[in-house]
């Protein structure tokens, strides 16, 4: 059976932050496979900035692609196709209603969602039926020890200062986005005027 983490966010857009992280986890053996879960709409965030999903979604697929494991780190819409908002509690139970038999489904998230992790849909059933694979962000300490027994800190993951927030601000003002994209990924975002004030 395949062990598959399941990595959601709007991916606003998604940037080489998230492939590092993405590299570093395949890398390090902790999944066979990683999936970015694309969420047209997180139900605890504002959608006022958000690009259109499938255009979230393409350049998942780009960033993805250019990789160093394409064939491991790979993007799914399944989200575009349930109920809206995007609970993951209800992702999760379709993802094992569908592929359960095959695959070992883990979610990975960042420091800053175990503080609010109390806020989600039916956390209680995500913590007692699936590990959670959580990667430092900056800002926010935890203490393993105080974690559920299914939850990993992973500790050595990379650690970067990006945010998708600061990225749009900075293709607002036409500034340098060379450091914090793919190429592919900046030359859709200009060719699909995203992200325009």
């Amino acid at each position: 059976m395949r062990s598959v983490a399941l990595y959601f966010g709007s991916f606003n857009p998604i940037h080489k932050g998230h492939i590092a992280l993405a590299e570093w986890v395949v890398e390090q053996g902790v999944c066979d496979e990683l999936i970015f879960i694309v969420s047209p709409q997180n139900p605890l965030k504002s959608s006022t900035e958000l690009a259109p999903e499938f255009s979230r979604y393409e350049m998942c697929e780009m960033a993805c692609a250019s990789s160093r494991f394409p064939d491991r780190i790979k993007v799914s819409a399944v989200e575009f196709v349930l109920e809206k908002p995007s609970y993951t509690i209800n992702t999760l139970r379709y993802l094992r209603e569908q592929f359960g038999s095959q695959m070992e489904l883990s979610l990975l998230l960042g420091a800053d969602n175990i503080e609010c992790f109390d806020k989600w849909r039916e956390y209680e059933e995500i913590l007692r039926d699936y590990p959670l694979l959580v990667y430092p962000r900056p800002g926010y300490d935890v203490d393993e020890s105080t974690m559920p027994t299914n939850v990993r800190l992973l500790a050595e993951a990379p650690v970067t200062d990006l945010s998708s927030t600061e990225i749009r601000a900075a293709l607002i003002q036409s500034g340098d986005t060379s450091e914090m994209l793919h190429p592919a990924v900046k030359d859709y975002i200009i060719a699909h005027h995203l992200y325009r004030d």
